[in-house]
Protein backbone atom coordinates (compact mmCIF):
# COMPACT_ATOMS: atom_id res chain seq x y z
CA UNK A 1 0.00 0.00 0.00
CA UNK A 2 2.70 2.09 0.82
CA UNK A 3 3.36 2.96 -3.28
CA UNK A 4 -0.17 3.68 -3.33
CA UNK A 5 0.39 6.71 -1.20
CA UNK A 6 3.30 7.55 -3.15
CA UNK A 7 1.18 7.40 -6.65
CA UNK A 8 -1.34 9.53 -4.74
CA UNK A 9 1.05 12.15 -3.09
CA UNK A 10 3.38 12.30 -6.21
CA UNK A 11 0.08 13.10 -8.51
CA UNK A 12 -0.95 15.93 -5.87
CA UNK A 13 3.22 16.82 -6.30
CA UNK A 14 3.48 17.12 -9.91
CA UNK A 15 -0.50 18.90 -10.89
CA UNK A 16 0.84 21.84 -8.19
CA UNK A 17 4.43 21.92 -10.17
CA UNK A 18 2.61 21.99 -13.64
CA UNK A 19 -0.33 24.63 -12.22
CA UNK A 20 2.39 27.04 -10.08
CA UNK A 21 5.21 28.03 -9.71
CA UNK A 22 7.48 27.99 -7.09
CA UNK A 23 6.43 25.16 -5.34
CA UNK A 24 8.04 24.08 -2.14
CA UNK A 25 7.88 20.42 -0.39
CA UNK A 26 7.44 21.62 3.25
CA UNK A 27 6.85 18.19 4.06
CA UNK A 28 6.68 14.48 2.24
CA UNK A 29 6.45 11.30 4.20
CA UNK A 30 5.87 8.07 3.92
CA UNK A 31 5.44 5.30 6.54
CA UNK A 32 3.28 2.04 6.32
CA UNK A 33 0.32 3.24 7.34
CA UNK A 34 0.11 6.93 6.54
CA UNK A 35 1.65 9.18 4.32
CA UNK A 36 1.63 12.77 4.08
CA UNK A 37 2.54 15.77 1.53
CA UNK A 38 2.71 19.41 2.48
CA UNK A 39 3.24 22.11 -0.31
CA UNK A 40 3.64 26.13 0.01
CA UNK A 41 3.79 28.35 -3.00
CA UNK A 42 2.65 31.88 -3.61
CA UNK A 43 0.05 32.59 -5.77
CA UNK A 44 0.33 36.63 -6.92
CA UNK A 45 -0.20 38.07 -3.10
CA UNK A 46 -1.08 34.89 -1.71
CA UNK A 47 0.30 32.13 0.13
CA UNK A 48 -0.96 28.45 -0.88
CA UNK A 49 -0.73 25.81 1.86
CA UNK A 50 -1.87 22.32 0.77
CA UNK A 51 -1.84 19.51 2.98
CA UNK A 52 -2.66 15.66 1.64
CA UNK A 53 -2.47 12.95 4.10
CA UNK A 54 -3.25 9.42 3.05
CA UNK A 55 -4.02 6.34 5.48
CA UNK A 56 -3.63 2.69 4.66
CA UNK A 57 -7.46 2.59 5.80
CA UNK A 58 -8.54 4.51 2.64
CA UNK A 59 -9.09 7.71 4.31
CA UNK A 60 -8.09 10.72 2.85
CA UNK A 61 -7.53 14.25 4.70
CA UNK A 62 -6.99 17.41 2.92
CA UNK A 63 -6.58 20.83 3.93
CA UNK A 64 -6.21 23.55 0.98
CA UNK A 65 -5.71 27.26 2.41
CA UNK A 66 -5.07 30.64 0.80
CA UNK A 67 -3.88 33.03 3.17
CA UNK A 68 -3.18 36.88 2.60
CA UNK A 69 -1.06 38.68 5.10
CA UNK A 70 -1.55 35.70 7.11
CA UNK A 71 -5.32 36.17 7.26
CA UNK A 72 -7.17 33.03 5.93
CA UNK A 73 -9.23 33.82 2.62
CA UNK A 74 -10.33 30.64 1.82
CA UNK A 75 -10.05 27.32 2.87
CA UNK A 76 -11.29 23.54 1.96
CA UNK A 77 -10.78 21.35 4.41
CA UNK A 78 -12.34 17.75 6.09
CA UNK A 79 -11.16 17.93 9.46
CA UNK A 80 -13.83 17.80 12.73
CA UNK A 81 -15.34 21.17 12.48
CA UNK A 82 -17.17 22.20 15.13
CA UNK A 83 -19.59 24.76 13.09
CA UNK A 84 -19.33 22.68 10.26
CA UNK A 85 -20.79 19.63 12.24
CA UNK A 86 -23.38 21.99 13.49
CA UNK A 87 -24.55 22.99 10.29
CA UNK A 88 -24.75 19.00 9.64
CA UNK A 89 -26.44 17.83 12.61
CA UNK A 90 -27.63 20.70 13.86
CA UNK A 91 -28.16 20.48 18.33
CA UNK A 92 -26.71 16.46 17.69
CA UNK A 93 -23.55 17.73 16.66
CA UNK A 94 -21.31 16.28 19.55
CA UNK A 95 -22.36 12.84 18.91
CA UNK A 96 -20.39 13.37 15.54
CA UNK A 97 -17.59 15.17 16.83
CA UNK A 98 -14.64 13.37 15.65
CA UNK A 99 -15.96 13.26 11.73
CA UNK A 100 -14.40 14.44 9.14
CA UNK A 101 -16.63 17.35 7.01
CA UNK A 102 -16.11 18.49 4.14
CA UNK A 103 -16.68 22.60 4.42
CA UNK A 104 -15.14 25.33 3.01
CA UNK A 105 -14.15 28.29 5.61
CA UNK A 106 -14.55 32.08 4.66
CA UNK A 107 -12.59 35.07 4.89
CA UNK A 108 -10.54 34.92 8.19
CA UNK A 109 -12.51 31.97 9.01
CA UNK A 110 -15.52 33.96 9.83
CA UNK A 111 -17.94 31.36 8.31
CA UNK A 112 -18.39 28.10 7.44
CA UNK A 113 -20.60 26.20 4.56
CA UNK A 114 -20.57 22.61 3.75
CA UNK A 115 -18.92 21.56 0.53
CA UNK A 116 -18.65 17.99 -1.72
CA UNK A 117 -15.02 16.46 -1.12
CA UNK A 118 -12.79 18.56 -2.70
CA UNK A 119 -9.17 17.37 -4.81
CA UNK A 120 -6.45 19.35 -4.95
CA UNK A 121 -7.41 19.98 -8.62
CA UNK A 122 -10.69 21.44 -8.05
CA UNK A 123 -8.86 23.61 -5.46
CA UNK A 124 -6.30 24.59 -7.91
CA UNK A 125 -9.41 25.48 -10.38
CA UNK A 126 -10.95 27.92 -7.74
CA UNK A 127 -7.60 29.66 -7.47
CA UNK A 128 -7.55 30.54 -10.79
CA UNK A 129 -11.23 31.30 -11.08
CA UNK A 130 -11.47 33.00 -7.97
CA UNK A 131 -8.29 35.19 -6.73
CA UNK A 132 -5.93 36.99 -9.46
Amino acid sequence: MAQTFADSLQEVIELCQQRLTAVTIARHTIREHVALVEIHVMYGRYAIHIREVCQADGVRKYAYYALQNDQVVVGFDNVPDPQALKLKYGALYTAHRLERIPHQHTAQKTAVMLTEEVACAHFLDWLMANLI
